[in-house]
């Protein structure tokens, strides 16, 4: 390619005078750039070492593999914007927060990968060294749940009912459709115990899908409790 050519491509694709643009129109394109409401996986990250021949593993933190959102590493006018809409989030007293999470557009996806991390509902809402901030912000998530979940008491409702703003869930069932009625008799039972037992709570939204077919079993409508 000639020189000649590489500098029109340079100039068509290069524009100069974007600093130059009124405070508001360049803020106006940088939230034009954000993405719109994600689907944010978050897990339980251990580090591993070998001391003495024996690997250790130490807990460092909730991670996301979902991608930073772009704005937030172009310039220091960019990120300022974005920050307006995005938090580092989901980290405790003892690691930093690493996720960044718009909570008024953003859902939470818990279990993904690993269906039984289900049971560290409480190890996330716990605070600690374990734990995570910002629970109580949550408007919306999805949780993949598996079989050894069913037989709980109360299912995994009273971990729920500590998402004090949470508006609305999608459960996730790693199980047939053919299970889909007598699972949803059990879900609808152990959520009007717990709302029994704990009057005061409002509960959001729930949807139970099956997450092998993508099929709506229903939603839960929880009755008043006499």
């Amino acid at each position: 390619m000639s020189v000649a050519n590489m500098e029109t491509i340079h100039q068509l694709t290069d524009f100069t005078l974007f600093p130059q643009l009124p405070s508001e129109l360049r803020l106006k394109i940088w939230e034009e750039m954000l993405p719109g409401p994600r689907d944010v996986e978050i897990e339980y990250h251990m580090d591993y070492a070998t001391f003495n021949g024996k690997k250790i593993s130490k807990f460092s933190g909730w991670t996301s593999h979902e991608p930073v959102p772009v704005a937030l590493h172009i310039c220091q006018e960019s990120r300022q914007e974005a920050l307006v809409h995005y938090q580092p989030s989901f980290g405790s007293y003892f690691h930093p927060s690493k996720i960044y999470f718009n909570f008024s557009r953003d859902t939470l996806l818990f279990g993904v990968s690993d269906p039984g991390s289900t049971y560290l509902l409480d190890v996330f809402l716990g605070g600690g060294f374990h734990g995570a901030n910002d629970v109580e912000k949550l408007l919306s998530m999805v949780l993949y749940i598996s079989e050894d979940s069913y037989g709980r008491r109360y299912f995994i409702w009273n971990e729920i009912r500590l998402f004090t703003s949470l508006r609305e869930l999608k459960i996730m069932v790693w199980e047939a459709d053919l299970s889909s009625d007598e699972l949803m008799r059990h879900y609808r039972s152990t959520l009007r115990n717990v709302k029994i037992a704990h009057p005061e709570w409002r509960s959001p939204s729930i949807s139970i899908i099956s997450a092998e077919t993508g099929t709506t079993w229903g939603d839960l409508e929880l009755e008043e409790a006499e």
